[in-house]
């Protein structure tokens, strides 16, 4: 039945969906702790070598190494979508049956 086919697509689209975003959440949490390790390690050679304070370096040192990336790439991203937008998406299953390539 179609319908039968239809509701289980549907529900294998939605669990797909919801492992991606699951996967996404693991990302961004390994891009925290990431930049937060990084943080760390800077923070450390800026209190030994400068003497700046290491709290307040490691907390500005994290934050910038985590949100300078995804402003880069989000800046990128746009600057591309203003430079190419998305074309108009050509599906040839739409056309004419009887059209032979002529």
């Amino acid at each position: 039945m179609v319908g039968d086919g239809t509701h289980r697509t549907r529900r294998e689209m939605q669990r797909a969906i919801r492992r991606l975003n699951a996967l996404e959440y693991v990302l961004l949490l390994g891009a925290a702790l990431l930049a937060a390790g990084g943080g760390l390690v800077a923070a450390f050679f800026l209190n030994s070598e400068l003497g700046f304070p290491f709290r307040m370096s490691w907390m500005i040192c994290s934050l910038l190494l985590f949100v300078l990336p995804g402003v880069t790439v989000l800046g990128r991203e746009t600057l591309r979508s203003r430079r190419h937008p998305p074309e108009a998406e050509h599906d040839e299953s739409h056309e004419d049956a009887n059209h032979d390539g002529r």
